[in-house]
């Protein structure tokens, strides 16, 4: 936001210093765009997959990125553990799959019929999205 803006259209004393604030948060949200709660757990979750069959992280990393369907993690393999995922991170899954125009498809050409698979479908898309951001 233009500082000129706020000091012309904000006449009370203290609303400049909340303008400046408010767009301050607003610009650093936008510049923003690395998610590391999400991606640590991934990562987490992607080592213990590694400790129990074994392999290397950047070949598990990549393997999963060129291949999802194929590939498991430990953690996200039933669908009750994505739903449990997307629960616990809706805020950030949200903004990857708007990000990448997910709400833009249609869900019927997703394989998707219900709310339930659409969400699942979804998480694990956004899996992918974080997966790439290690």
């Amino acid at each position: 936001m233009d500082p000129r803006y706020i000091q012309k259209y904000a006449t009370k004393e203290g609303t400049v210093k909340k303008m400046k604030k408010f767009s301050q948060s607003i610009n650093e949200k936008l510049e923003s765009s690395s998610y590391p709660e999400v991606v640590e757990d991934i990562k987490s979750k992607i080592n213990s997959t590694i400790e129990k069959s074994g392999g290397e992280f950047k070949t598990f990393v990549e393997s999963y990125i060129k291949d999802p369907s194929t590939i498991k993690i430990e953690g996200l393999i039933n669908d009750s553990d994505v739903y449990d995922f997307y629960l616990k991170y809706r805020n950030s899954i949200d903004e990857v799959l708007n990000e990448i125009k997910f709400y833009d498809e249609v869900p019927s050409e997703l394989g998707s019929f219900g709310l339930y698979q659409y969400v699942i479908i979804g998480t694990n898309r956004s899996i992918l999205e974080f997966t790439k951001m290690i």
